[in-house]
């Protein structure tokens, strides 16, 4: 989206903000061109990252964005020790900034929409709660996401796929990440091994099929503001039309006796 509202056929500009490793930016890479912001940011996939604090708060503004430079989509990861479990069992939760406001100001400034991420305690604002149960995964991980366009919550499933087979327990959690190799955390997560250490994989990065998914809805809003979608038919019904032509023509051939 240009600066004075008109579309264009180039590729999605995404904004992935608060985001050293940029491990999510492997899946979003595949949907657009990656601008990454961390205050260490790592050369570690396709994504471009940029050096500078996405936390704006009570201090100059020092992002490197251009005025009138807008993103179709933001993702944003402000950090999450306030509202951590371990925060409230070894820590005090008061010691730790609430980043989300930041995040807000960046993505209603400079993103069309976005997503912002944090544990489910967080203040979000009427959040998606995702889990590894939804997708069949080995592993808890919830994940609450708020998000500029209306994202399905999908069922909570009661049982995990492990390497064992279904069960009501996870294989292992992110809290005690050193029970898994680092490859084993990449497979479950779908992310490459290769870039990233361990503890971040287990502990920091949104599993690959949760950004999937949120992408998958942002998509359908993308295409239809863009217009992409114009024309195009309609096959959500396309089963049961089958099924009753079907239904229709057996009945027809039984007439006929």
């Amino acid at each position: 989206m240009t600066s004075d509202g008109e579309t264009t056929c180039e590729e999605p500009l995404i904004l992935h903000c608060f985001a050293d490793y940029g491990t999510e930016s492997e899946v979003l890479s595949d949907f657009g061109n990656v601008i990454r912001v961390g205050i260490d940011p790592q050369d570690t996939n396709e994504s471009a990252p940029i050096k500078a604090d996405a936390h704006i708060e009570e201090k100059e503004w020092d992002l490197p964005i251009k005025d009138g430079t807008t993103f179709d989509l933001g993702l944003f990861h402000p950090v999450c020790s306030r509202w951590a479990a371990t925060t409230s069992i070894s820590g005090d939760p008061d010691e730790h900034e609430n980043m989300i406001p930041s995040a807000r100001i960046l993505a209603e400034k400079y993103c069309d929409h976005y997503i912002i991420e944090n544990v489910p305690r967080a203040p979000l604002n009427d959040p998606v709660v995702l889990n590894g149960r939804m997708f069949g995964m080995p592993i808890e991980y919830e994940r609450a996401f708020e998000t500029s366009f209306k994202v399905p919550q999908p069922p909570r499933e009661k049982r995990f796929l492990t390497t064992d087979g279904s069960s009501e327990k996870a294989e292992t959690s992110s809290f005690f990440f050193s029970e898994r190799s680092r490859e084993w955390w990449a497979a479950v997560k779908n992310y490459s091994p290769r870039s990233y250490p361990k503890s971040h994989i287990a502990k920091n990065a949104i599993p690959a099929p949760f950004i999937y998914y949120l992408v998958r809805v942002w998509l359908m809003v993308y295409e239809d503001e863009q217009g992409i979608s114009e024309g195009r038919v309609d096959y959500s019904d396309y089963d049961e039309r089958m099924d009753i032509e079907r239904k229709s023509e057996d009945n027809r051939q039984l007439d006929e006796f």
